[in-house]
């Protein structure tokens, strides 16, 4: 799984997130200073825009944040930008794109699942778990569906994604990670300030990280889950209401 690029401005800049609070900005800092050991030469912070400063083979570069356009990086000079610094930018948004997918998750049990049986089935080739509270289970079956995929959120979902293709199998894994650490990176945000607009995101990346859009939803779901609906709620909460 890669970055978005956006080339259009007459620069590259990478997309770390284009719908992130700051938290996740600070976090994407931290990663740029532990795991690549890169030094902030100038910070700014403005009332809603971060521009903090660093050098990668030395070029100048800017990790930006902005609360209407996520956090990025870019080439300092802007047009004027050359194109090593462009590239630059690339390389090193690439790598911190995938060091923030990559955080948190550690082998589940130290890798003693490995080779059992799976809920499928299957035989568990990969497990791994998020220290936040979530795990994804990769498990390779005999049948006519080689591989399936299941992924949960400790107290909060579970879902069974299945592929014919190992590849294809270990890129949804990739992109079910990415919206997992997306919620729990909404979960940091404090409660007195989780908005209706903090519940509609929260909403839509449980929905996208179970293949399910509220259209979608057939009227025997509806009317199954009907006697343990509540106001205000979505699809899945009413769903695990009912398996209490």
């Amino acid at each position: 799984m890669k970055p978005k690029l956006e080339e259009q401005k007459g620069w590259t800049e990478v997309i770390i997130d284009d719908d992130c609070e700051f938290n996740k900005f600070y976090k994407a800092a931290e990663v740029l200073q532990t795991n690549f050991n890169l030094t902030f030469t100038k910070k700014l912070d403005d009332f809603d825009s971060l521009y903090w400063d660093f050098d990668y083979k030395q070029n100048h570069l800017v990790l930006f944040y902005n609360i209407y356009e996520g956090t990025t990086i870019f080439p300092k000079g802007f047009k004027a930008s050359t194109p090593s610094e462009n590239e630059s930018a690339v390389e090193i948004g690439t790598l911190l794109f995938q060091a923030l997918i990559e955080l948190d998750w550690a082998d589940f049990d130290n890798g003693k699942t490995i080779g059992t049986k799976g809920s499928e089935g299957g035989t568990i080739i990969k497990d791994i778990e998020n220290s936040n509270g979530a795990r994804v289970t990769l498990e390779k079956k005999s049948s006519n569906i080689p591989f399936a995929v299941t992924i949960g959120i400790y107290g909060l979902m579970f879902h069974t994604h299945f592929e014919s293709d190992l590849d294809k199998a270990n890129n949804y894994i990739d992109n079910a990670k990415f919206r997992i650490n997306k919620i729990f990176d909404l979960y940091e945000v404090p409660e007195e300030r989780r908005s209706d607009y903090w519940k509609t995101k929260h909403n839509s990346q449980i929905n996208e990280l179970a293949e399910v859009r509220e259209e979608r939803i057939t009227e025997e779901k509806i009317s199954t889950h009907r006697k343990t609906s509540k106001t205000g709620t979505s699809w899945w909460q009413n769903l695990l209401g009912s398996w209490k």
